[in-house]
């Protein structure tokens, strides 16, 4: 199934609900063992933490991507797809995951650490969850504990069409002034988030 076919740099609120709504129904089909999704590496974090927050994650929710293109002469992608396979049918895997150069960390903690080394993801001292190895999986934490809670009103209202909140992130720096926030506040917005 394919939810869209865009540069992630250009991820929208109408493309997250559209790929919200399309795990929710694949997750509830007994038929399914898991998900995985190939997503662009601009915004793989957060759609990663999207997913963690509205999904009941039983079933693993694996988000994979490439640094290097197809085009490339050692391109990344096709072994981050066979790995990110071989996750989803680990016996116990469960949560939204991340797959990339052989490393699995967790929707809670990944990270893109770096612009265009194909490892450009971490977990920061958490770590990751494990490691890929020759197909198979081998683990260094347990698999996130079961989210079977999932925010189901979010998705009762992401299927509805209601309109996303506006947030908007402002920078905190020496000499900063209130004026930005001033003017957000006025004009509408939900939601602020400090970036300190």
């Amino acid at each position: 199934l394919q939810v869209a076919q865009i540069d992630s740099k250009n991820m929208s609120d109408v493309v997250w609900s559209d790929l919200v709504l399309a795990c929710d129904n694949a997750l509830r089909d007994d038929a399914v063992a898991g998900v995985v999704i190939t997503h662009g590496t601009d915004t793989l974090e957060e759609t990663a933490w999207l997913l963690h927050r509205l999904l009941d994650t039983t079933k693993p929710v694996v988000l994979t991507c490439a640094m290097r293109p197809a085009s490339s002469a050692a391109p990344d992608g096709p072994q981050n797809l066979r790995d990110a396979m071989a996750v989803v049918a680990a016996p116990g895997a469960r949560g939204v995951l991340v797959v990339c150069a052989g490393e699995i960390h967790s929707a809670q903690q990944v990270q893109k650490i770096h612009p265009y080394r194909t490892n450009a993801f971490g977990s920061g001292d958490h770590g990751p969850l494990g490691w890929i190895e020759e197909g198979v999986v081998r683990l260094a934490q347990n698999w996130p504990p079961e989210q079977t809670q999932p925010a189901l009103i979010a998705i009762k209202n992401i299927a509805n069409g209601a309109p996303w909140p506006r947030v908007e992130i402002v920078m905190s720096y020496t000499g900063a002034q209130g004026d930005t926030v001033d003017a957000l506040v006025r004009s509408g917005v939900q939601g602020l988030v400090a970036a300190a």
